[in-house]
């Protein structure tokens, strides 16, 4: 017996694909340890060759690891993302029939959602979870400005920027009847269009020179579950990124000098980063 070289497991030393316990695989005729405690993925991304997970590989699995291709299976989660909601409110009370999206109407400085979650109800049985709640962090959050000097608006200038925390929906802003589970958020500026001076990311205000405003913020939502009242918390969804910009012109001798959007405002599922447009 001797130990296969680190990440060589499932190709033989003739250089074939093959599970190493088998006639053909490993260094040879018979099977082949390795040093490593059962259950460690080699780096080729496969299971240990001793684990039962690797029992149930296909052929076309062993293939994609060793030409570097393959990924393992996607956990089967009893909850799943079903809808990304910026028409109207459908399951929050709060918020049932509020329009939502782009600068809802009395909330101009604001963007809407509803994140809306499927309960697999026979899964979730089978796995013993009865109870859930909404989780969400915020990515990163960033705010850009622009000035007006000599005439011409200044290029953007990122002023404030912050990482990631916790930014969970509060107990009213969600709706926990599966097998539907829901929540509501709705991020921006919390101020009148008339505010000069808005507060971004850590409370601090935009300069008062400010014509041209972008915040950025990027989420992360999810799905815990317990299988009882006082049971640990587990995640059980998948994480849903998501963001929202705000994008803002004030004219000072136009609109009362109230802030006006523009067209790079938008609320929609995945991050975005960089400069702004």
């Amino acid at each position: 017996m001797s130990d296969q070289p680190e990440g060589n497991l499932w190709i033989s030393s003739a250089g074939e694909i093959a599970h190493p316990g088998s006639p053909r695989g490993g260094g040879g005729a018979g099977g082949f340890r390795s040093a490593r405690p059962l259950g460690t993925d080699d780096p080729s991304g496969l299971p240990h060759p001793q684990s039962p997970k690797a029992r149930s590989l296909l052929h076309e699995e062993i293939v994609d690891a060793a030409q570097g291709t393959y990924s393992a299976p996607k956990p089967d989660y009893p909850v799943k993302f079903s809808e990304f909601n910026i028409e109207k409110g459908k399951y929050v009370d709060a918020i049932k029939s509020v329009i939502l999206g782009v600068h809802p109407p009395n909330n101009f400085l604001v963007n809407a959602v509803e994140l809306i979650f499927a309960v697999d109800s026979s899964l979730a049985k089978k796995r013993h979870f009865a109870h859930y709640r909404c989780r969400q962090n915020v990515s990163s959050q960033d705010l850009w400005e622009k000035q007006l000097k000599d005439g011409k608006l200044t290029p953007w200038n990122k002023t404030m920027t912050e990482g990631e925390s916790p930014d969970d929906p509060a107990d009213g802003l969600q709706a926990i009847i599966p097998p539907i589970i829901a929540f509501h958020d709705a991020p921006g500026f919390m101020a009148a269009p008339s505010t000069a001076q808005l507060k971004g990311p850590q409370g601090k205000e935009t300069d008062k020179l400010a014509l041209a405003v972008f915040l950025r913020q990027n989420f992360v939502a999810w799905i815990d579950g317990r299988r009882s009242s006082k049971g640990a918390w587990e995640r059980v969804s998948e994480e849903v990124q998501w963001h929202s910009n705000q994008s803002l012109l004030r004219l000072p001798f136009l609109n009362g000098g109230n802030w006006q959007t523009a067209a790079d405002t938008e609320i929609k599922l995945g991050h975005t980063q960089g400069t702004p447009p």
